[in-house]
């Protein structure tokens, strides 16, 4: 089918979205700025060094193995989108590589947020609105910020299968599921259920045919581990949140950017259940997943953004209060360096050139979670290990000084 009428040409929509363009272009120079200062300050966590020495072996060997893990990260997770990096990182085996990758991702899912909110009916402007309020919003400054993550890619293929789905397009729909699934097996099971509410209450042969794609996906991910010897991350779930006043803040934290709006489509947001007790239902974990700016939260946000843009489309005028409200949450309630009180740590350069030296070397070293920003620094010598992954830092480093 076609797309619905009130929808302008794509042409014409890209072409009526400056402040969106402006707003992409601002967010990826910022960002990428504040990132490598976070790098060079030696700031950065190990999940940057994961990946990156995971994507790094597997061009050299085939394996995604990384000291860290000490397996291949994909029986860890189902996170095969990412081997798509892999010839950028062979030319530029770096953690700016990673990083630069992360910010141009969060940022440029603005582009079918805004095509999608004008599906729904919105003009240009406030469909532009709406797409710089998740720009300005703490959760995707946060997103930019943190260490890299798999699901900096789910904003921009999670509002391009909206988009799929807004046009009844089978394949589109199709093509984008799946790549969306390759991104986490977390997705697997949110697409999953999220067919299976389609069918019911929208489209039936794209809900059964997306469900029945989402059950092969999980499948065969989990025998293909299994098989292999290994068994995936299996995170374990209490019966009653344990933060729950956190919590609570949390989800009022990621809904005040969007002015609330979601919360008008009624008993709809009971769909967002999944990906609720996801991160506010987990047993002991380092830190609380319930909150805003980790990857945790990724999907949970991106689906907020989606129901944003439907629920404005029905009161356009609360457009400019999503605008509104996130250039507030951005100044007073950001979760990164970019917030009023707070400045960049200096370079560690001395720090900086001694990490790089052993990136460059391929000879063997160790380090320890104290020393984690060095091992993102040398992690594409495949012989720089990381031990003692969970054991408690003796010095933490923030990224951000607050005095």
């Amino acid at each position: 089918m076609q797309a619905p009428s009130r929808a302008p040409a794509l042409s014409d929509a890209l072409a009526q979205m400056p402040y969106v363009w402006l707003g992409v272009g601002v967010f990826i120079a910022v960002y990428i700025a504040v990132d490598l200062n976070k790098l060079y300050a030696l700031r950065y966590g190990m999940d940057v060094g994961i990946f990156l020495q995971s994507l790094v072996n597997f061009t050299h060997t085939g394996s995604t193995f990384n000291w860290v893990e000490r397996q291949p990260h994909l029986t860890v997770h189902d996170s095969w989108l990412l081997l798509g990096l892999a010839p950028l990182v062979r030319l530029f085996p770096r953690p700016e590589t990673l990083l630069v990758v992360q910010v141009v991702a969060v940022a440029i899912a603005a582009v079918p947020l805004y095509i999608f909110a004008r599906g729904c009916g919105l003009a240009a402007l406030p469909a532009q609105l709406v797409t710089l309020a998740y720009l300005i919003s703490p959760s995707a400054q946060g997103w930019a910020y943190m260490d890299f993550s798999e699901n900096v890619f789910v904003p921009l293929l999670g509002f391009s299968l909206a988009i799929a789905v807004q046009r009844r397009s089978l394949y589109a729909t199709l093509l984008f599921a799946q790549l969306l699934m390759g991104v986490k097996e977390d997705e697997i099971w949110f697409i999953a259920w999220f067919s299976l509410a389609g069918a019911l209450w929208y489209d039936r042969r794209l809900g059964l045919a997306t469900l029945a794609l989402a059950l092969v996906n999980g499948a065969g991910y989990y025998a293909a581990v299994h098989a292999a010897g290994y068994a995936p991350a299996k995170p374990q779930y209490l019966w009653w949140p344990s933060t729950l006043p956190q919590d609570l803040a949390f989800l009022a934290e990621v809904l005040a950017p969007f002015a609330f709006a979601p919360l008008a489509l009624g008993w709809r947001v009971l769909l967002a259940t999944p990906m609720v007790v996801e991160i506010t239902f987990p047993a002991a974990w380092a830190y609380p997943l319930a909150r805003a700016g980790t990857h945790w939260t990724v999907p949970l946000v991106t689906l907020i953004a989606i129901g944003a843009a439907i629920a404005i489309a029905r009161y356009p005028r609360w457009a400019r209060w999503a605008f509104g409200c996130a250039i507030v949450m951005a100044l007073f309630f950001n979760v990164t360096v970019v917030h009023i009180g707070r400045h960049l740590y200096p370079p560690d350069t001395a720090g900086y050139a001694q990490a790089r030296a052993v990136a460059l070397s391929g000879r063997p070293a160790v380090y320890t979670p104290d020393d984690e920003g060095a091992f993102v620094i040398a992690s594409p010598d495949l012989q720089a290990q990381l031990i003692n992954r969970s054991a408690p830092r003796k010095n933490p480093k923030p990224a951000w000084i607050t005095h």
